[in-house]
């Protein structure tokens, strides 16, 4: 029987957390723990199941490649960082607000640095650019369109936006400092970008 055999049998249940979830929330500890010591190009299977105590096979049963789980595990730990935004009568409020949050999730050091190792590795995997765009980058293009929607409804955004180059450079902006690693993250820099920005998203006065 090999260790990975041996690892996939079953284990005593943690009192108060089901198995499955339990084994699960293992996996994602482990890809998260790895994360915060070494890019992501130096992260492999063995590595994140050998930490999580379980076989490679309890990891591709649920999900598909390296790029799925330390992905989806990175998107677990930011989206437990604070509240849900909730859409207001500002959308441009609203905007500056995502935008500050973003930053201050990122801005812890390992955060950072894992975000400048996606976007390295996108650069030279096809597979990994796909999936960090997927499970990553729409996910947060998306909650800026929803946000400029409901500008539009409230008569503060204009009709005829359009919303592709309004993440690019909402986004843009945030990856550019992210990048050069050396220009403050922060609520100043998210408000500057809304003043900024503005002008040409706002609808004409009625």
């Amino acid at each position: 029987m090999s260790p990975s055999d041996v690892s996939d049998l079953p284990r005593a249940r943690a009192p108060g957390r089901p198995r499955e979830a339990a084994t699960e929330d293992a996996i994602i500890d482990a890809a998260l723990s790895l994360l915060d010591e070494q890019c992501y190009s130096e992260i492999t299977i063995e590595k994140i199941a050998s930490r999580a105590g379980v076989g490679k096979p309890t990891i591709y049963r649920r999900w598909k490649t390296k790029a799925d789980v330390v992905l989806h595990a990175y998107g677990v730990r930011a989206a437990n960082r604070g509240a849900p935004l909730l859409p207001s009568d500002d959308a441009f409020g609203d905007l500056e607000e995502m935008l500050a949050r973003l930053f201050t999730v990122t801005n812890h050091p390992t955060n950072a640095r894992a975000v400048r190792c996606f976007i390295a590795e996108s650069q030279y995997d096809e597979g990994f650019r796909k999936a960090f765009f997927e499970t990553f980058l729409s996910k947060r293009r998306a909650a800026m369109t929803a946000i400029l929607v409901h500008g539009q409804n409230l008569g503060q955004v204009r009709k005829d936006l359009d919303m592709e180059v309004a993440c690019d450079l909402l986004y843009g902006a945030f990856a550019a400092r992210l990048i050069n690693g050396v220009l403050p993250l922060d609520r100043a820099f998210a408000a500057k970008i809304i003043k900024q920005l503005r002008p040409g998203f706002q609808a004409a006065p009625r």
